[in-house]
């Protein structure tokens, strides 16, 4: 697939999957993608968990009820550290971690595999992350950002819901 036409055939998919197995070549060019996204500093905060672990998913899909969640073959958790500039606490891990999760989102389109960015219930639920963290051995500065369902989905054809028009969201300076 071209570029152009992953990014505009990429869409969430929050339906349930069909039980093939994700090939471990194809999760690892998944990861692959989020590795090589910019990151502040060139400092790499993004951490990847592929799941693919039979008795590992049961237990995330109890702490974590979605229904791509909960038929996926494979869930890649997006994971971020901490970082520190000086003394102070950076908040780049965060900018570090969207565009690693941009990169992972093509990428599963780009190989015909479908997912949904399910950070709300990651990132405001502190007994989740406890929870997630500990299944995981986390470090006391890791959290988990996203958790993303892979595989094939069930209903076929889904479709990136309509963007505003182009002229209410670009402005040239010419």
């Amino acid at each position: 697939m071209q570029f152009f036409d992953t990014m505009i055939a990429r869409h969430s998919y929050r339906g349930e999957f069909e039980p093939n197995p994700i090939p471990r070549e194809d999760l690892v060019k998944i990861v692959t993608a989020g590795i090589h996204a910019p990151s502040a500093g060139n400092q790499q905060s993004q951490r990847f968990y592929v799941v693919t672990d039979p008795a590992l998913l049961a237990k995330i899909r109890e702490i974590f009820q979605h229904p791509g969640v909960a038929t996926a073959p494979a869930l890649v958790l997006l994971v971020s550290k901490l970082l520190k500039f000086g003394e102070n606490d950076s908040p780049f891990e965060l900018q570090d971690y969207g565009a690693a999760a941009q990169n992972v989102l093509l990428a599963i389109a780009d190989l015909g595999y479908s997912t949904v960015w399910t950070d709300g219930q990651t990132n405001f639920n502190k007994e989740f992350q406890e929870k997630i963290g500990s299944l995981l051995n986390l470090d006391e500065d890791a959290t988990v950002r996203a958790v993303l369902p892979v595989g094939i989905p069930k209903t076929k054809g889904g479709q990136q819901l309509p963007r505003k028009p182009f002229d209410e969201l670009v402005r040239f300076f010419e």
